[in-house]
């Protein structure tokens, strides 16, 4: 007969190993194997096993002598001897129904079963009645990582207060947020009826491992000036890692999020220069507002983003704490053609459902339209279409009566030619012939202000401003900023002009476009084109913070210039303009 190669055989009984089922480890612990009848207690039944294969407990048997208060459960792994162990926990808050020897029976989980356990029920004797009591209880004793858990201190006192100090909790690594209002109310415990003082806290841990909160202290005094005290037991909870995810981090653990944006003008009829304000909210449950993430908001090219500080708000409906978080972008539309916005994700870990979720925006797209080049000062705005128009609204009025008189309306046969109807016509033709004329001669006057305006030479480098008084320029930007600030447009414009003739000294501003050369900035020339707009159509909304702070960093730029610029005798250089 011929031998069995070694290999062969090596190879024959690890597939009958991988052939088998993944066996479970069901390992059943108690928190204490005694107490009294109603009182709480702990169990832990936590299942092991090669792979991910979760069942459910059969907890039936378990109901005949104990009452389930509550069941948790969490899913976990391990990496072990190079292989990856799925652990699959579940704990539970029993009460003993009756007093006496009561036996846990073993509990079965994917036809693995625990070993039984006794536990030893005492009858629950009447304790004497306490003047004073202090408690803290949290919802759980487990959760996952950036999990909020609820925290209640609770003072009870059957006497009548004259003063009391409580100590605050606190826990290294925990943030501790209070919740809500202090809430007053009675409540019996053991026949004996309290008064009752109870402040809830908010809890997240932001490492994974093991916290105590410690005792806490209450001191204070009755009525009598009868010293008072009294302390807490010490609570401790774990906190688990959340799931790994190379891909995603994430960024909030609640109950229930929502993203969603909304847009204060319409995307359409966008021209390059306009202002656009964009605002995002992001709604989160069992999570207080100022835990909630911050967001980023990137922008392509031609499109600049200027986030404003967040609004936050909080609220309790029908007990469950939702908070909000309200972000305003304000665009700046600098560069026509078609945008595309990135959208925008928050990855968050759903706390009821123990899964990773992800709340987003989809990509939106604007479309931006060339700027329109329109008259550069609004100053002579109404000279120039009273120029223009002037041709138009005159020469009809001179042509309708001649042509009236001379090809289209006929005498009547009945009305005799008289001589002086025909001085009458002749007197009206001279009148019209000089107003035409006068008209001419302000329409060509005018042309030729503006004309001599546009064709001013103006510089092709920044100029360096010179020293003027600091105070009259410190109250002029004040009045500027205050102006942008209430977002007042002519104000601004106003104002714009009386800084820029201090900023420059010297230098021949009657424009816009004189600034903007001036200043060589190509966000600000946008800014100021929005600002020209507006004078223009005031139909639309303009924020004038923007400018401002546009201006407001091109003073601090001329400045640094003039550091360290070198002077040959101490002055400042100017440049003047004709």
């Amino acid at each position: 007969m011929a031998k069995t190669p070694l290999g062969l055989i090596t190879q024959t009984v690890m597939l009958l190993l991988l052939a088998l089922p993944a066996r479970a480890a069901v390992q059943l612990t108690l928190s204490s194997d005694q107490g009294q009848v109603g009182q709480p207690f702990e169990l832990r039944l936590e299942v092991t096993q090669t792979r991910s294969v979760i069942g459910t407990p059969e907890l039936g048997p378990l109901q005949q002598d104990f009452n389930i208060l509550s069941n948790r459960s969490v899913y976990l792994t391990k990496k072990r001897g190079g292989h990856t162990l799925f652990i699959s926990r579940w704990t539970l808050s029993l009460s003993p129904k009756r007093a006496g020897t009561l036996q846990i029976p073993a509990l079965q989980v994917k036809g693995e079963q625990s070993q039984a356990h006794n536990f030893q029920a005492q009858e629950n004797p009447k304790p004497k009645a306490k003047p004073l009591i202090l408690k803290v209880t949290i919802d759980s004793t487990e959760a996952y990582q950036g999990s909020p858990l609820s925290l209640s201190v609770k003072l009870y006192y059957s006497l009548n207060l004259q003063r009391a100090e409580l100590t605050q909790p606190q826990i290294k690594g925990v943030r501790i947020e209070q919740f809500g209002d202090q809430l007053s109310y009675t409540e019996s415990i053991d026949q004996q009826r309290y008064q009752v003082i109870e402040q809830k806290y908010l809890l997240q841990a932001l490492k994974p491992g093991h916290y105590r909160i410690p005792t806490l202290h209450f001191n204070g005094s009755d009525t009598s000036a009868k010293q008072l005290s009294s302390r807490s037991t010490p609570v401790e909870f774990d906190i688990l890692p959340l799931p790994h995810d190379p891909n995603r981090q994430i960024q909030l653990v609640a109950s229930e999020v929502r993203l969603e944006q909304h847009w204060q003008q319409p995307l359409d009829n966008l021209r390059a220069g306009d202002t656009l304000t964009r605002t995002v909210i992001l709604t989160a449950h069992d999570l207080p507002a100022n835990w909630l993430p911050d967001i980023s908001f990137p922008a392509p090219e031609g499109i600049s983003a200027y986030p404003q500080p967040p609004q936050l708000h909080q609220s309790i409906n029908n007990g469950v704490l939702v908070s909000r978080k309200q972000i305003d972008v304000k665009l700046l539309l600098t560069q026509p053609g078609e945008h595309l916005l990135p959208g925008i994700t928050v990855v968050w870990w759903d706390s009821l459902r123990n899964k990773q979720e992800i709340a987003q925006l989809a990509p939106s797209e604007v479309r931006v339209l060339p700027f329109i080049a329109e008259i550069t000062d609004p100053i002579f705005a109404n000279e120039a279409a009273l120029a223009t128009a002037a041709p138009t609204t005159v020469i009809p009025t001179i042509a309708a009566p001649t042509m009236a008189t001379s090809r289209t309306t006929p005498l009547s046969s009945s009305t005799p030619d008289t001589p002086w109807q025909g001085w009458v016509w002749a007197a009206i033709a001279l009148i019209c012939a000089v107003g035409w004329s006068l008209s001419q001669q302000r329409n060509s006057r005018l042309t030729t202000e503006l004309k001599a305006l546009k064709q001013t030479p103006k510089p092709t480098a920044p100029i360096t401003p010179a020293i003027t008084d600091p105070a009259r320029q410190h109250n002029s930007f004040s009045a500027l900023t205050e102006a942008c600030e209430q977002n007042d447009p002519e104000l601004a414009y106003r104002y714009l002009f009386e800084w820029a003739a201090l900023h420059w000294p010297g230098m021949r501003i009657r424009t816009l476009e004189d600034i903007e050369e001036l200043a060589q900035d190509p966000t600000l020339t946008y800014l100021l084109k929005n600002l020209q707009h507006q004078l223009q159509d005031p139909s639309d909304s303009w924020h004038g913070d923007l400018l401002i702070e546009r201006i407001r960093r091109l003073r601090q730029k001329n400045r640094q210039q003039n550091r360290h610029t070198p002077s040959s005798s101490g002055s400042i250089r100017v440049t003047v303009r004709d």
